[in-house]
């Protein structure tokens, strides 16, 4: 399918949600779908080598016969563009293509996922990512980038993460018996059908089966309640009703009538 150069629907929502009403919530929409979005870097060309030129004068009219000593561009190669900050560098990323031959004269728009685009600004040493510069100007910082370059994404103050790739999940071959304790305590009341406790790529992970589809901020908003539980960062994703992962026992809280 042809890329028409136009922003990703979903990614230009939240932006203007989160610019309209910022809050952790909108935040978690942003990072949800700037994860899977098409975005573009700017990449302008800059000169790495130079040689003298060995031409006779006359090449250029004088009629002295020696070297012209001219210097001209030998080599090239294409750079990302950065901006800088009192704290280090950051990278621009744009929702398309206009957004990017505005920014910079010269610039070149390459289309990338937001979790390419992370990567490489992390690749090029910037501390920050800030997504549609001229727009909506969010800043993503390093810890954020961190998480979104390596598949997951960040869920706005608390120390989880939700999972964006598809890397395998097993189940795992130890299991602490005080963390399934805690984790049904944090779960309990939650709409939760089943949970279970899996091994990923980076570490524990917990699975949850839900009553009802969760979009990113529900998912998000799950996680914040959950994080007063955790000691230790733990990724959180949907999985299916059935699958590999030790069980997390869910239990519904129960509600006393009044007489």
């Amino acid at each position: 399918m042809t890329d028409t150069g136009l922003a990703d629907a979903a990614l230009a929502t939240a932006l203007r949600g989160w610019a309209a009403a910022p809050s952790p919530t909108a935040r978690a929409r942003v990072l949800a779908a700037l994860a899977t979005a098409r975005v573009f870097a700017a990449v302008v060309a800059r000169s790495t080598a130079e040689h003298v030129g060995t031409g006779t004068a006359e090449h250029v009219g004088t009629g002295t016969g020696t070297g012209t000593g001219r210097r001209t561009n030998s080599t090239a190669e294409m750079s990302l563009v950065t901006l800088a900050g009192s704290s280090g560098r950051g990278v621009p990323v744009f929702l398309d293509v206009p957004g990017v031959t505005g920014f910079s004269d010269g610039a070149r728009p390459v289309p990338l996922t937001g979790t390419q685009a992370c990567s490489a600004a992390l690749d090029a040493g910037a501390v920050a990512v800030v997504v549609d510069p001229a727009g909506a100007g969010f800043v993503l910082s390093r810890s954020e980038l961190a998480e979104l370059a390596t598949g997951r994404v960040p869920v706005p103050g608390t120390a989880l993460s939700t999972r964006s790739t598809t890397g395998p999940l097993v189940t795992p071959t130890y299991v602490d018996s005080d963390l399934l304790h805690t984790l049904s305590r944090a779960l309990r009341g939650e709409p939760l059908r089943a949970a279970r406790l899996l091994e990923g790529p980076d570490g524990p992970v917990l699975g949850i089966v839900p009553r009802r589809d969760l979009s990113a901020a529900a998912l998000a908003a799950l996680a914040a309640r959950l994080a007063p539980y955790l000691a230790a960062p733990l990724d959180l994703t949907v999985v299916p009703d059935h699958g590999p992962g030790v069980a997390v026992p869910v239990r519904r809280r129960r509600f006393s009538r009044g007489r």
